[in-house]
This record gives structure tokens, C-alpha cells and sequence, in this order.
């Protein structure tokens, strides 16, 4: 019988276990560089975002803190001495005002204390060249 030592009739056409399995390997690897070469860069620690977030809160809260003082303060004078809207709209301005000087206040301070960003690797250049 001519067909005697392929039993199942298929012709072989090198597709062995072994050798899949050796490109298979060698496709893993390549897929490890390929992820390894353009795989972000760490991020910062969470303790350092939950930072960050409460100094961005600060700032928002000092902000509407100036308006909402200044507003409470001209609608109590308006309401004690009767001039309807004209203080509460001064008072308004004023209190935006010295929110938005404190903003500004705490964000050169805080910019100030940052750690100056000369020391981290430059991610300018990222091809593979």
C-alpha cells in the first residue's frame, strides 16, 4: 500500500509541533521587545497623586471661598443698611478678587517648592532609528 506509513493521508509540510513551537517562542519574544521598547514610562507614585490632588483642591476652595466670603459679606450690608444689590455685586467683585490673588499666591509658591524637572530623562526622541 502506498499510503501505508501516512495513516491519516495529509502530506507533512513541516508543520511539526517542534517547530511551531520554536516560532511561537521566537514571536513571544518579539512581541516582549516590541511592548518593552514602547511601554510608557512610570507614572507617579499614588501617594504623590493623592498630593497633587488635594493642592489642586486647596486652590479651587480658596477660590470660591473669596467669592462666597465677599458675596455673604455685601448681601449682609446690603440687607443692614438697604442698598439692594449695589454692595453684594461690589463685594462679589472684591471677593473674586482676593480668591483669584490667593490662587495665583499659592500657585508661585508651589511652583517654587517643586522639584525642578533638569534631572528626568527627555522622552523627545522615541523611534527605534
Amino acid at each position: 500500500m502506498a499510503g501505508a506509513e501516512n495513516k491519516s493521508g495529509r502530506k507533512t509540510s513541516g508543520r511539526d509541533a517542534g517547530t511551531i513551537r520554536q516560532r511561537l517562542d521566537s514571536l513571544g519574544e518579539q512581541l516582549a521587545e516590541a511592548q518593552a521598547r514602547h511601554a510608557p514610562a512610570p507614572g507617579p507614585e499614588p501617594q504623590s497623586q493623592g498630593a497633587a490632588l488635594g493642592q489642586a483642591m486647596k486652590l479651587g476652595i480658596e477660590l470660591v471661598a473669596g467669592v462666597a466670603v465677599g458675596g455673604f459679606i455685601g448681601w449682609a450690608l446690603d440687607r443692614w443698611l438697604g442698598t439692594a444689590p449695589f454692595l453684594m455685586v461690589v463685594f462679589l467683585g472684591l471677593g473674586a478678587t482676593a480668591g483669584i490673588m490667593n490662587v495665583v499666591r499659592t500657585a508661585k509658591r508651589m511652583q517654587a517648592e517643586a522639584p525642578s524637572g533638569k534631572d528626568l530623562p527627555s522622552a523627545l526622541d522615541d523611534d527605534d532609528d
